[in-house]
């Protein structure tokens, strides 16, 4: 199952954020939102048509009503990448687009870094009325992609895009016969089907297809299952949305079916003793009789390994310091929630308070977060079961990191979390 959510832009937050079951509805993710505030290298494109005319039948494809429709890869699409793809980029470009060229090298460079997690799709959404080109480029491509080189001939395209966007139809055609030859093409072959127009009802029927979804321009990219509001060049956003599908992948392997039975004994003490990578220790006391659910779970992610070898991935001076991600993003979860439990006794009145983080009632799972001062506005909605005995000043030199800034420092790491029951 996709797991879909906003890189470094939303996450299991202390006050706010989501789970991942419920972000897996609404990723664009880690681009959509990153997206509105990064632009393209050159603007988006749009089409002056407003009413598109129904594609010819004789198309060959049917043309998708929905985006969740258009987003299944079909046999009849170009692609690359890899075979059986965590992330899936459907991509609707036009040839003679700027903006489509400047991001095609970065769309190329991701494929080719992550080639057994990435699939890239390629589909044609000319814009004829702007782009008078686009169409026989369009089918140009298809013609070479009958012959097995539709990615040489894309390529060839976008680099020559300033060579032949403003030649005539004649020389147009010529140019383009002339590049499947240099491209070791059978020419004749390439001529016929380009002289017959045997890929413009298929290239005519993905325009309409793009239009009939309300798609905004070229390019427009349908990224795993959801239509993006823009498309960035900057590798580095595409590249983290990568490394944190894949880290959410290997995740759901370790993820737990259920929520543990209950083993603790509330009318026992229980020590957990964190052992940091920098050679601290915190040293935490446990309240079972108040919130003896939350303290079992802890218990017994603890012992399970859990929590070996994850980092403080959210620390706020001031406010608190977040960690119980393996995947260090801030949205990772052990597979289940447990429900909340509020002992009116008890207030996040001070430093040392240990609290559940969660993204709202009944959702915590695995992460916690420990307070650097009062926080009494998360009474009542964030689950305490504990408070730091010894050990505070070790939690005050955590490293301050915000998940949300890609520059952010490494977090600070625990080696284990040790219990001791008495």
């Amino acid at each position: 199952m996709k797991k879909l959510f906003v890189l470094l832009l939303m996450g299991l937050l202390v006050a706010c954020g989501q789970s991942v079951r419920e972000r897996e509805a609404e990723m664009a993710g880690v681009l959509a939102t990153a997206v509105v505030s990064t632009a393209p290298a050159t603007a988006p494109e749009t089409n002056a048509a407003a009413n598109p005319e129904p594609a010819d039948e004789s198309a060959g494809s049917s043309i998708a009503g929905t985006i969740a429709e258009a987003a299944q890869v079909r046999s009849s699409d170009q692609t690359k990448g890899a075979a059986n793809p965590l992330i899936t980029i459907i991509e609707y470009s036009d040839f003679q687009c700027p903006a489509c060229k400047a991001v095609s090298p970065t769309l190329a460079r991701l494929v080719e870094s992550y080639r057994e997690q990435v699939q890239l799709v390629y589909r044609h959404f000319p814009l004829n009325q702007i782009h008078p080109n686009a169409q026989k480029a369009a089918e140009a491509a298809e013609a070479a992609g009958a012959q097995g080189k539709f990615w040489e001939f894309h390529d060839a395209l976008f680099a020559g895009q300033v060579d032949w966007q403003g030649l005539n139809e004649s020389a147009f055609r010529n140019y383009l016969v002339g590049l499947a030859a240099e491209l070791e093409l059978d020419a004749d072959q390439f001529a016929n089907d380009l002289d017959n127009g045997v890929y413009a009802a298929y290239v005519t029927a993905s325009e309409q297809e793009a239009l009939g979804l309300g798609m905004p321009g070229t390019p427009s990219i349908i990224l795993d299952g959801q239509l993006l509001p823009g498309v960035p060049n900057d590798f580095s956003l595409w590249e983290g949305y990568v490394q944190a599908q894949i880290a959410m992948a290997a995740l759901a392997d370790r993820q737990y079916d259920a929520a543990p039975p209950m083993t603790i004994d509330p009318t026992k003490s229980y020590i957990a003793t964190i052992e940091m990578e920098n050679g601290g220790q915190i040293v935490i006391e446990l309240l079972p009789e108040s919130a003896p659910e939350t303290v079992n779970n802890f218990v017994f992610l603890a012992r399970e390994g859990w929590y070996d070898g994850v980092s403080f991935h959210r620390v706020i001076p001031g406010f608190m310091a977040q960690t119980g991600d393996p995947t260090g993003l801030g949205m990772g979860d052990p597979g289940y929630a447990i429900p909340d439990e509020f002992d009116p006794a008890l207030s996040h009145d001070g430093p040392g308070v240990v609290s559940m983080a969660n993204s709202g009632p009944n959702t915590g799972g695995s992460q916690f977060f420990i307070t650097y001062a009062p926080a009494t506005h998360l009474d009542g909605r964030h689950t305490i079961f504990g408070r730091v005995i010894e050990g505070m000043d070790v939690v005050n030199a955590i490293t301050p990191r915000d998940p949300q800034d890609p520059a952010a420092p490494d977090g600070d790491r625990m080696v284990t979390i040790t219990i001791e029951e008495k």
